[in-house]
């Protein structure tokens, strides 16, 4: 059986599947939003394979996985202050 490997990636997307979730149960989602934080994660599973094909040590998976993480939040940040 291949070990588990746990990455940045996967709790991000764990997470953010566990929020659409818990928002879809409780009532307070917009179908808007809740469909864009479906594709975030849709797109971040696909980062994840694709930092997994690429680099195939795990530190170095975890350090471009945050590092990837820390761009995109900054990204959503600066258009976020510009909107």
């Amino acid at each position: 059986m291949k070990q588990i490997r746990i990455t940045p990636l996967n709790i991000a997307c764990a997470s953010l599947a566990a929020w659409i979730l818990w928002e879809s149960v409780i009532g307070h989602v917009a179908l808007h939003a809740a469909g864009m934080r479906l594709i975030l994660v849709l797109v971040l599973a696909v980062a994840d394979q694709f930092f997994r094909f690429f680099f195939k040590k795990m530190k170095q998976i975890w350090l471009v996985e945050i590092g990837f993480i820390v761009f995109t939040v900054l990204v959503v940040w600066v258009i976020g202050l510009g909107g």
